[in-house]
């Protein structure tokens, strides 16, 4: 962990593998376009990369080439990017537009807040391949709304309730906990999730 060398001076755990320094995700967007960025423990274990785009094995830094990071922080040229995702067919699901390197879904989720996953969204939404798909408007839905809090209740045990729509009302509806004479007013469409 260090400081990012910006202004606003941010504690980050990423590490700019071409210049050697810690960056914010604010400076990774702004600054650090072509360059790749994985945490500094990653960097002590192996400080040897692949400063190449994984699609069409040329140079990141090296050209002017616009170029796009996803949310785990891969690096690729925007054209072959665009280009890898087009000629995908056009019933493919969202979960089926992976990282062609690392496999996540390529599609930030609806309540990550980052500056990458703003400037990916904000890609996303001029292609038409992403456009057709039902994720991008669910999004950009969720953005638009107050950023309320997602967890109501966190238990000791690990079960936490997880309210998608946080309203201002209490909906008189009444669900239950995992204690027994206990009752945790919930609005409707409340989801409650356990971790094990």
């Amino acid at each position: 962990m260090g400081l990012c060398k910006c202004p606003q001076r941010k504690v980050s755990t990423l590490f700019c593998f071409k210049h050697h320094v810690n960056v914010c995700e604010s400076c990774l967007v702004n600054e650090h376009v072509q360059c790749v960025v994985r945490s500094y423990v990653s960097w002590l274990q192996d400080n040897d990369f692949n400063p190449n785009c994984s699609l069409c094995n040329r140079s990141l830094t090296e050209t002017d080439e616009e170029t796009i990071r996803l949310v785990c922080y891969d690096l690729f040229h925007w054209s072959c990017f665009n280009e890898y995702f087009r000629s995908f067919p056009n019933h493919t699901a969202p979960d089926g537009y992976t990282c062609p390197t690392c496999h996540t879904c390529v599609f930030p989720l609806a309540n990550l807040v980052s500056p990458v996953a703003d400037h990916l969204r904000a890609k996303l939404s001029i292609v038409d391949w992403a456009n057709q798909l039902p994720i991008l408007s669910l999004n950009d839905s969720n953005l638009n709304q107050d950023k309320q809090p997602l967890l109501t209740e966190t238990e000791n045990n690990g079960y936490v309730i997880v309210n998608p729509k946080v309203s201002g009302t209490n909906g008189g509806t009444s669900g239950l906990s995992h204690h027994p004479h206990r009752s945790i007013d919930m609005p409707p469409g409340t989801t409650i999730l356990t971790t094990r």
